[in-house]
């Protein structure tokens, strides 16, 4: 899939950091937040603001840290940190209820401020994460972040690093989701744009801990889509029946040929069923 659409880059500060994000309209339409995940950027969810920007007013948010977003002050990378962005960023921008979309860590931060301000939310969808982390997932990020070099010489070398652990996504994707993690040095070298920190606390073992988020689940009430990747190793099909039957109006549904990524890896069937549950 190809963007079409282009969206405004705007800057707006909340919480007491300088968060950035893609403005893609339309105005007048109900609002719809996209959260990326540990080391998304707000391009990542391209394909799909531009298939919802028709009806809804999309915006697609850098969380701390990471994108073109400030990098947290103190190290703090927190849930409560990340909840507290994401209501300083919808007050700020004047949304009183709104659609939230959250993918793995941009889930759990969703379910988080879901769980605290309800009353906040028309619908929710949760991509590919759980109210706890699932080991073998959380392990498998752990040491891809151990793995991952500080730099690299030029772009294409970091495109086949990244692609050595990519099994669904097209090269053009893989391309737009490292041209918004990376930025290119003075002497041409690549490097990461995600702020250092983030990758040393993961693999010291100093990242802030990851909550229990089953009670916010009891607290959510609009209707909420629980969406897999069939290939996952981080959300099971078990976990994903729990959050259905934990939730007041909870549905779920399997993205063939997808794992983790889902909206990368397999982007028509993701939007299909988006849009199918955005209808209902």
């Amino acid at each position: 899939m190809t963007t079409q659409v282009q969206p405004k880059s705007r800057t707006v500060t909340a919480n007491g950091i300088n968060l950035h994000y893609l403005d893609w309209g339309a105005e007048g339409n109900p609002p719809l937040v996209l959260l990326h995940g540990l080391r998304g950027h707000a391009h990542v969810w391209d394909d799909v603001a531009e298939c919802l920007c028709g009806d809804y007013h999309v915006y697609a948010v850098d969380q701390r840290g990471r994108g073109d977003t400030d990098h947290a002050p103190g190290g703090d990378y927190s849930g409560d940190a990340f909840v507290a962005d994401l209501l300083g960023f919808v007050n700020a921008i004047g949304l009183e209820k709104f659609v939230l979309f959250g993918h793995s860590m941009g889930g759990r931060n969703s379910l988080a401020f879901a769980g605290a301000h309800p009353e906040r939310l028309e619908r929710l969808c949760i991509v590919d994460i759980g109210p706890r982390i699932e080991p073998t997932g959380g392990n498998r990020i752990t040491e891809e972040l151990r793995g991952l070099p500080p730099g690299f010489d030029n772009f294409e070398d970091a495109l086949a690093h990244v692609q050595a652990a990519n099994r669904f996504a097209s090269e053009p994707v893989m391309r737009r989701r490292l041209a918004g993690q990376t930025r290119q040095l003075p002497d041409g070298k690549i490097d990461w744009k995600f702020d250092p920190a983030i990758r040393e606390q993961r693999i010291n073992g100093t990242a802030a801990p990851a909550a229990d988020l089953w009670p916010a689940l009891e607290n959510i009430t609009c209707p909420t889509l629980v969406v897999r990747g069939t290939e996952t190793d981080l959300l099971t099909q078990d976990t994903a029946d729990r959050m259905v039957d934990t939730l007041a109006q909870g549905s779920m549904v399997n993205i063939e040929r997808a794992g983790h990524m889902v909206f990368e890896d397999n982007p028509s069937d993701f939007i299909t069923a988006v849009k199918s549950w955005l209808t209902d």
